[in-house]
This record gives structure tokens, C-alpha cells and sequence, in this order.
């Protein structure tokens, strides 16, 4: 084609359009996409059909560079309404994307026709509005339909949604992922969903609240430092295991409580020390090996011991016991 004879070059012909993009299956795989443009082609797809309209290139920001797989794709679904120009002037088989019109519908476009999305899957009704409204519900301050219940055992603080028009900034995907940068006035907010729930949100306090609703897999190839300045609370409905390669330590500046419903099991290959000025046991004590102990040692209730056992004062190195009771030896 001869770009003089087609005003590429040259023309003060500037041709602008609006139209409804019908195919985004690019063949080549360019970024493009296939529009009818209101007043160039008709709505009859028998005398036009969606195959036969020119692929249109959309325009990126300046922020995507476009080249050697940096930057972005566009955006573009079936049924987007899409305003550009055309780089061939009248000749108008070269258009060109340069952004999306938010729109409304009364009644949902028919497939029959153009101007709509071939397949009828957009546009949707979103949550239970009567009206086909393409500005998404959480910019226009309606509530979040698939926020969860706050969980109880640890006191999880509620979702401070309170958006309003138009301070939340919003991105969401055909499949149901969400990003929230919410700018509302003291509801200030950073939310990120998956469609399957799994979300995190960051507060306006600074509070972090994450909710997984699957399994969560978390590898480190260093090292993993964590300070927490107040208390912690860990709830395990189920069973809990650690596995350390070579050293653990924890410092615990204030308490800590453990609660083990079912059987806690500890294997240690080397040395177990215990440091504590008073150590308080309830319940049953069963030992198995040697048992080497100093200090003075008081013992009330029945003793069982798997051995030999003489009742009465026992001395060992200057030091003795005395067993309060009667021992039993098997």
C-alpha cells in the first residue's frame, strides 16, 4: 500500500472513532484487536462480519515499554467499548487504540447483532444491580460481596471497607482477581483477592490481615528474621510440625503458653538442657533410662520405679533424698 495514497504520510485528515472491540484473539499474537466502529460499519454481521474488521493496535502508556517482552498487555474484553483514530486517515483500515469508555445498558446487547460481544458473556450484572453498570461496585462504595466473617479464636479484625466515589482505585480481571488502592478518607486501605478468596489486606492502622483458603507453601534461601514487639497467638486445628536443619532459637521476652489438645512428641538426638528456677509438672511422669539427679529432691505420692528402690533416706555424693511414701517395685 502506497502511504501517500493512503494519507499515512502527510495529512491533515485526522479520523477519530468510537466502537465496540468483538475479537481479541490476535493470530499474531500483537497486542491487537478486532473493533466495529460505530458510523464505518454496520450492526448487520451478515453484511459485515466480526472476522472481516481490520485488527486495531492499541495504544500502551508511556509507563509500558513495549519492547522485548517489558511492560504490559492490554486489557481489552469482547464488548469493551474503545474510542481511537485512524493511522490512514480516511482511508480507515489502520486504527488505532487509544483508550476505553466506561458504559451503561438498559438490557444486555443482542449477540445477533454487532457492536457486542459474539460470545454474550459481557456485559455482566454485577452483585444484584437491574442495570448493566461497567464502573465496578467497590469504586462506587458497594459493599464487598465475598468478604469473609472475621475468625474468632483470634480475634480477626473486620474488612474497614467504607469506600467512596471515586477515591478507590480499582483493578480487577475477567476471572474474579482484585487489587484495591483505596484513598478514601480515613478507610484508607491495600486489598489484593484472588477469585478463589484468598486475600490480604492492609489497614488503615498499618494491620496486615491475611486469609489463605488453601494450603500455603513459604520458601526462604537465607535466612528469616522476625521481631514482634508485643504478643503472639497461634491456634493449630490440626497437627503442627517443625523440622529444623541445623540450629532454632527463640527468645520469648514476656510468656508463653503452650496448648497441645492430642499428643506432643519431642525427639532429641543430642543434648537437652533446661535452665529455669522452678519447674512445675501436672500430671503423670513416666521416664524411661537413667536418671541422674543433685539438689535436694522431695517426692510425695506413690513412686514406681522399673529397678532397685530402698525406702527411707538415700545418700550419693553427700547428697540425700528422702521418699515420702511407699515404693512399689514391680
Amino acid at each position: 500500500m502506497n502511504r501517500y495514497d493512503d494519507q499515512f504520510l502527510f495529512s491533515n485528515n485526522f479520523t477519530w472513532w468510537m466502537g465496540v472491540v468483538e475479537d481479541r484473539l490476535d493470530p499474531e499474537e500483537m497486542n491487537r484487536v478486532r473493533v466495529r466502529c460505530f458510523g464505518y460499519h454496520t450492526e448487520n454481521k451478515s453484511l459485515v462480519k466480526t472476522e472481516d474488521l481490520p485488527w486495531a493496535t492499541v495504544m500502551m502508556p508511556n509507563t509500558s515499554s513495549s519492547i522485548s517482552g517489558v511492560g504490559s498487555n492490554h486489557g481489552l474484553l469482547n464488548g469493551s467499548w474503545v474510542i481511537g483514530f485512524f493511522r490512514d486517515g480516511t482511508s480507515a483500515q489502520d486504527p488505532i487504540i487509544i483508550g476505553t469508555i466506561a458504559s451503561s445498558y438498559e438490557d444486555k446487547p443482542s449477540v445477533d447483532k454487532g457492536f457486542s460481544d459474539p460470545a454474550g458473556v459481557f456485559p455482566l450484572l454485577q452483585q444484584d444491580e437491574e442495570q448493566y453498570i461497567d464502573t465496578n461496585t467497590l469504586v462506587r462504595g458497594v459493599d464487598d460481596p465475598t468478604r469473609l466473617e472475621p475468625d474468632a479464636p483470634i480475634t480477626e479484625p473486620a474488612s474497614p471497607y467504607a469506600a467512596v466515589y471515586p477515591f478507590n482505585h480499582v483493578k480487577q480481571t475477567e476471572s474474579g482477581h482484585v487489587i484495591e488502592l483505596d484513598d478514601t478518607e480515613a478507610a484508607e486501605r491495600i486489598r489484593i483477592k484472588h477469585k478463589s478468596g484468598t486475600v490480604v489486606e492492609i489497614h488503615p492502622s498499618g494491620d496486615v490481615v491475611s486469609r489463605t483458603v488453601g494450603s500455603k507453601y513459604e520458601v526462604i534461601a537465607k535466612n528469616n528474621s522476625i521481631h514482634i514487639i508485643e504478643n503472639e497467638l497461634v491456634f493449630v486445628d490440626g497437627n503442627s510440625d517443625k523440622t529444623v536443619g541445623m540450629n532454632d532459637s527463640i527468645h520469648i521476652v514476656g510468656n508463653s503458653t503452650v496448648t497441645v489438645d492430642g499428643t506432643a512428641n519431642i525427639t532429641v538426638a543430642g543434648t537437652t538442657t533446661v535452665s529455669t528456677p522452678t519447674t512445675n509438672w501436672a500430671g503423670d511422669i513416666n521416664l524411661g533410662g537413667d536418671i541422674n539427679l543433685s539438689g535436694d529432691i522431695n517426692l510425695s505420692g506413690d513412686i514406681n520405679i522399673g529397678g532397685t528402690s530402698t525406702a527411707g533416706d538415700h545418700v550419693s555424693g553427700g547428697i540425700s533424698s528422702k521418699v515420702i511414701g511407699d515404693p512399689v517395685v514391680p
